[in-house]
C-alpha cells in the first residue's frame, strides 16, 4: 500500500468513526410511549418535552461528515485513475521511443 493510499484510509477511518460518534446519540434516542399520534396545533419547541426535542447540531455535523468522507472516497478514487493513466502515457511513450530506433 503505498503512503497516499495508506494516508486516504486513515483519513476515510477517521471521519467515518467522527460521523458514527456524533450520530449515535441520536440513533440511542428512542421514543417515550403514551403520546398522541395527532397534535392538536402548534407547539413552540420550548414547550415540548426534553424526549421530544431534536437538536439540529448533531444532525448537521453528521451531513457535514457524510459530505466530507464522499469527498475524500471521490478525490481517492479520482488519483487513483490518475496514477494508472500516468503509468500508461509512460508505457506508450517508451514503446514509441523503442519502435522509432528499431
Amino acid at each position: 500500500m503505498t503512503r497516499l493510499t495508506a494516508l486516504f484510509a486513515t483519513m476515510l477511518f477517521g471521519m467515518m468513526m467522527l460521523g458514527f460518534g456524533l450520530a449515535t446519540p441520536l440513533l440511542a434516542q428512542t421514543p417515550q410511549p403514551g403520546g398522541s399520534l395527532q397534535q392538536e396545533g402548534f407547539t413552540p419547541i420550548e414547550q415540548l418535552p426534553p424526549q421530544e426535542q431534536l437538536p439540529a447540531a448533531p444532525l448537521l455535523i453528521a451531513a457535514y461528515v457524510f459530505v466530507v468522507v464522499m469527498l475524500f472516497v471521490y478525490l481517492f478514487s479520482v488519483a487513483r485513475r490518475l496514477a494508472t493513466v500516468q503509468k500508461e502515457l509512460t508505457r506508450l511513450e517508451g514503446d514509441i521511443k523503442a519502435s522509432k530506433k528499431g
